[in-house]
């Protein structure tokens, strides 16, 4: 299995296998610091509330890094490939700038220089994914492209969870200093990959283009499965790490944990993409919802270290199938230009979409944060909130796909 898996990789175009490795360097840096964020700023003050507009503003950031340098580049026909460049050098800068900061306002300003660190490699990596791949090779591409940050996902919180023992321990120099250190250096092995990335220079958006957003039946589907996702984002990175830290009590704890059942995933990822087709996508997307969704309800239930272990479990094997399908439901979505253009004018305004539903996540969090009170009951009820993302996301993804069998008929 594995020596055929590798030989289909190695078989990939040099460009899409630069995009893999490109993703992989963004993965693992993520994995170092993403979690560890979210637990950071709540230690550092404390506030449920504040983490949850901390992430809107850090989706705000994603949307403008997305948005306006993708609008410019397309009445300016500037070179995509450049934004890989620039992205690591933004989230690189914000990282550092996060260990320093003392006060509310500047915790804002370091997750929005993220965000758009991390919207301008989002618009170039999209760009190339949907320039570079097809249909029929995506579930195979993606199938490595998530069994690669699985693996990363174990090595990433390990290697976090060392920096953060000899940061605090061995060198007394804070808890976070070494992690949001080291992490931004680990963009420099991105510079070895560019080379083998063709350029791209997008056409103008039209006003058709906006037209056809509105008006397109797969369009106006696809907006029900961004829905879903906006709100699946904004509780999945702001909800479960808190939990996990309430339960466990310690970073360094919670990357000895992540760590831990990392590998599950990986394993489980190699396995099914010898099997992922086109036509078996959205029945393997539904049965790994599902099967998340109940995992996160009895989680938010029970809210128990038993409950945690059965989620992290449930969450480690199923997510990582289920992302598979969902990142290829995502280009999917995103490809649904006129005929007389290409994907790229979609590709933006779903990106606009995507940061309303994601602050909608947000706002509604916020106003359950309210009415219920105590820190407990609230990340219970995001909990569920989060597993009614989930739900809806799959049910505009199987709208979608119906739709757009009926278009192939």
């Amino acid at each position: 299995m594995l020596s055929n898996t590798l030989g289909k990789f190695f078989g990939m175009r040099s460009s899409v296998r630069s995009l893999v490795f490109l993703y992989w360097i963004y993965a693992f840096t993520g994995s170092m610091v993403g979690v560890f964020t979210q637990i950071f700023l709540y230690q550092k003050f404390t506030s449920v509330s504040l983490n949850v507009v901390a992430t809107i503003v850090f989706y705000t950031g994603i949307m403008i890094g997305l948005v306006v340098p993708g609008f410019f580049a397309a009445v300016w026909r500037l070179n995509i490939k450049r934004g890989f460049m620039w992205s690591f050098l933004i989230i690189g800068v914000s990282i550092l700038y996060l260990l320093h900061i003392s006060t509310v306002w500047e915790a804002y300003l370091a997750m929005f220089l993220w965000g758009v660190g991390q919207g301008v490699f989002w618009l170039t990596v999209n760009t190339f994914e949907l320039s570079e791949t097809k249909d029929g090779e995506r579930d195979f591409y993606s199938s490595v492209l998530n069994a690669g940050n699985q693996v990363l996902s174990l090595a990433g919180p390990a290697t976090a969870a060392l920096l953060i023992w000899l940061s605090s321990n061995i060198l007394n120099l804070g808890t976070y200093t070494l992690l949001f250190t080291v992490a931004p250096a680990v963009f420099l092995l991105g510079f070895f990959c560019f080379s083998n990335i063709r350029d791209y220079r997008p056409q103008p958006i039209q006003w058709a283009d906006v037209r056809h957003f509105f008006t397109d039946r797969r369009n106006q589907a696809a907006q029900l499965y961004t829905l879903g996702t906006g709100f699946q984002q904004t509780l999945g990175i702001t909800v479960p790490p808190l939990v996990i830290l309430l339960i466990l009590g310690t970073p360094l704890r919670v990357g000895v944990y992540n760590t831990f059942f990392a590998i599950f995933s990986a394993v489980c990822i190699l396995v099914i993409a010898q099997y992922r087709t086109p036509e078996n996508r959205i029945k393997i997307y539904g049965i790994t919802t599902f099967g998340v969704v109940l995992a996160i309800v009895w989680f938010g239930y029970a809210f128990s270290l038993a409950a945690l272990v059965i989620y992290t479990l449930v969450d480690g094997i199923l997510s990582p199938l289920m992302n598979v399908s969902s990142h290829v439901i995502d280009l999917s979505a995103m490809e649904i230009g006129r005929s007389e253009s290409d994907f790229y004018a979609t590709m933006i305004l779903r990106d606009f979409f995507l940061w309303v539903w994601r602050s909608l996540g947000g706002i509604v969090f916020l106003l359950v944060i309210g009415l219920v009170g105590t820190e407990k009951a609230s990340l219970s009820a995001g909990l569920y909130l989060l597993a009614g993302g989930f739900l809806t996301m799959y049910f505009g993804a199987f709208l979608l796909h119906k739709i757009q069998e009926r278009r192939r008929i």
